[in-house]
């Protein structure tokens, strides 16, 4: 079969791959829709992962030991995690040092014509969803558990920074709980979509770092956007870091000025990672989310390179890949 995988660090596109041999509580997936996300592109640049890549999908399972998963659409939760374990009786399986994940962790990914995944990691996708909306629900799920690492209602100042699709979600997930909320960016056609929906925006360029914000969600993984982020939180304000620091990477250190602020201010600072699936598809079918316009390519598997290469510039929001 055909996937894309990573050998010696290399992203190819292979048409001999082994097929995948279904085991015991293991679904047999074709995927419909993949999209290209961040990590998909951090694990180009990390050299001990390996196999095929992708991590968000929605696809048909063809062939599961539960038979209602048969025919059905899903998305996946991709945190591989052993439900014996420590970390997931405490409830915190997103947390387990030894998960493995989707694409990104010892999991062979979804940019493939055929992939395996833990039944328990599947959620049926409602009729009402279509399958390009559906694609959406993990970084949806993501965008959602930021809003609950720190409660934004009744919150005077909430600033997300960042112009990349997540920060695009966070802004209006984030607006429907709280109307103060604004999305600071230095990308005129990101605020553009922010004024379509009617949430409040600002260019980073014009913005003052007066230490007045509640909340700073920083979406962004440039170097200096910590310390950006740091001058915006108030005495006692909370800072949320969504992205991981794959730019730059070397450079990503804070200045000594920028941690004094978070002894003298008595900053909180939070990460904030994955959420639940079903939690993105809750909000795909409300209709409380305006998807139109953040799929700005679309490619079909064999083209997938270009849609690598697309997502790494700066135009581009949302790439899809969409199977033959």
């Amino acid at each position: 079969m055909r996937a894309f995988q990573l050998i010696e660090n290399q992203p190819v596109l292979t048409a001999d791959y082994p097929d995948p041999v279904r085991s015991v509580g293991q679904a047999l997936v074709r995927p419909l829709f993949i999209m290209i996300t961040p990590a998909d592109l951090g694990a180009t640049r990390n050299p001990d992962t390996q196999g095929v890549l992708g991590n968000q999908f929605v696809g048909i399972v063809e062939d599961s030991d539960r038979k209602d998963l048969i025919g059905q659409r899903v998305v996946a939760d991709v945190n591989i995690t052993d439900p014996a374990s420590t970390f997931a009786q405490r409830g915190l399986g997103h947390h387990d040092p030894e998960r493995k994940i989707l694409g990104l962790r010892s999991f062979n990914g979804c940019l493939c014509e055929r992939f395996m995944i833990p039944d328990r990691n599947l959620v049926i996708v409602p009729d009402e969803i279509e399958s390009e909306r559906a694609v959406f629900a993990a970084q949806l799920a993501a965008a959602i558990h930021v809003s609950r690492v720190q409660r934004v209602e009744g919150k005077t100042f909430v600033t997300v920074l960042g112009g990349d699709l997540m920060a695009l979600l966070c802004a209006q997930i984030m607006g429907t709980l709280n109307t103060s909320v604004r999305m600071i960016t230095g990308r005129s056609d990101r605020l553009e979509l922010c004024a379509k929906w009617g949430v409040k925006h600002r260019n980073l360029g014009e913005v003052g770092r007066r230490a007045d914000q509640d909340i700073v969600i920083n979406t962004m993984s440039e170097p200096d956007s910590i310390a950006t982020s740091l001058r915006m939180v108030r005495p006692r304000g909370a800072l949320i870091l969504q992205s991981h620091p794959t730019i730059g990477i070397e450079e990503q250190s804070i200045a000594h000025n920028d941690l004094s602020l978070i002894i003298e201010r008595e900053l909180r600072i939070y990460g904030s990672r994955c959420g639940q699936i079903s939690d993105g598809l809750d909000a795909l079918q409300s209709g409380r989310v305006d998807l139109s316009g953040l799929v700005t390519k679309r490619v079909h598997f064999n083209d997938v390179m270009t849609g690598m290469r697309a997502s790494i510039e700066p135009q581009h929001i949302g790439v899809l890949v969409q199977m033959d």
